[in-house]
């Protein structure tokens, strides 16, 4: 009879291995939670002493191994330091919105198989599923740690991250010296203006400076001209005063106020001469060059 009872249990235990991994649903809530490695990296520090695959050595296995969970395939490889970027970046992506099919439900507290009735049966589901959603939110944090652990260390995307701040400050630079290169040239150009107004102001006051003294020379000579004119009228006026001409005062008062400086200079100079013939007639030829 113990004979019987043992082969009975074992085939219960049998029939319920079965049950649980011939059904895909069932045996993935079985492997989700079999034991295997399942460490992931909380810390890393890059040592040179062990190799430039060292970061490759430490992710690698990890990504692989929850690889087998991913609901999205195929799953892109972690790579080497040979990988082009555009395919590292691709990785990433593809871990940031990494979902999983694992199910937790076996780490639940509670057996419904126990419960006295339907109502604890429900109670006990709902519990169950509180937990294993709150156990696989943990574990999927714990990757998504593990995964912005690993970007921020890989050696492909620091250098990506260098190369860009370098072309950034390179183009910052470049801007920098263009918009220098343009206020130079427009300081330059507002320098050369203001020194051709400048120029043109100097030259303009030179000119007006020329024209003063050309003007003020100009009314110099015309005062000098009139005063000349004025003593030469008043020199040929006191010929009237002598006796041999005081029959002719209106005459020399008349080619006083006509005849310019240079005729009346002449006219004094004849009629200073000692023939009073000759000095007649140029009196004469005055008089009648104002009258005709």
């Amino acid at each position: 009879e113990d004979e019987e009872d043992e082969e009975d249990e074992e085939f219960k235990l049998l029939s319920r291995s079965w049950e649980l991994l011939g059904n895909a649903e069932t045996r993935r809530t079985f492997d989700s939670v079999d034991y295997f490695n399942d460490h992931l990296p909380s810390s890393f520090r890059h040592k040179p002493e062990r190799g430039p695959d060292y970061f490759y050595r430490i992710f690698g296995p990890c990504f692989r191994r929850q690889a087998k969970f991913s609901i999205d395939t195929p799953v892109p490889s972690l790579g080497d330091e040979g990988t082009p970027y555009e395919q590292v970046a691709s990785f990433y992506r593809f871990w940031h919105n990494y979902s999983s099919w694992r199910d937790f439900t076996l780490l639940a507290e509670h057996d419904t198989a126990q419960a006295e009735d339907r109502e604890e049966r429900r109670w006990m589901q709902r519990m169950n599923k509180n937990q294993a959603t709150k156990i696989k939110r943990d574990e999927m944090n714990r990757v998504q740690a593990m995964v912005a652990l690993a970007y921020e260390n890989d050696p492909r995307v620091v250098k990506h991250r260098e190369e860009v701040a370098e072309e950034k400050a390179r183009l910052k630079a470049q801007k920098e010296a263009a918009i220098a290169a343009e206020k130079a040239k427009l300081s330059a150009e507002q320098e050369a203006k203001l020194a051709a107004q400048a120029v043109a102001q100097a030259a303009a006051e030179a000119e007006r400076s020329v024209r003063e003294v050309e003007k003020k020379a100009a009314k110099n000579e015309k005062e000098k001209a009139r005063s000349a004119l004025k003593k030469a009228r008043k020199e040929l006026k006191a010929y009237a005063t002598q006796p041999r001409w005081a029959d002719r005062v209106a005459d020399i008062e008349l080619l006083a106020a006509a005849l310019s400086l240079e005729q009346i200079t002449e006219l004094t100079t004849s009629l200073d001469a000692e023939d009073p013939d000759a000095a007649a007639a140029a009196l004469a030829a005055a008089l009648k060059g104002v009258l005709t």
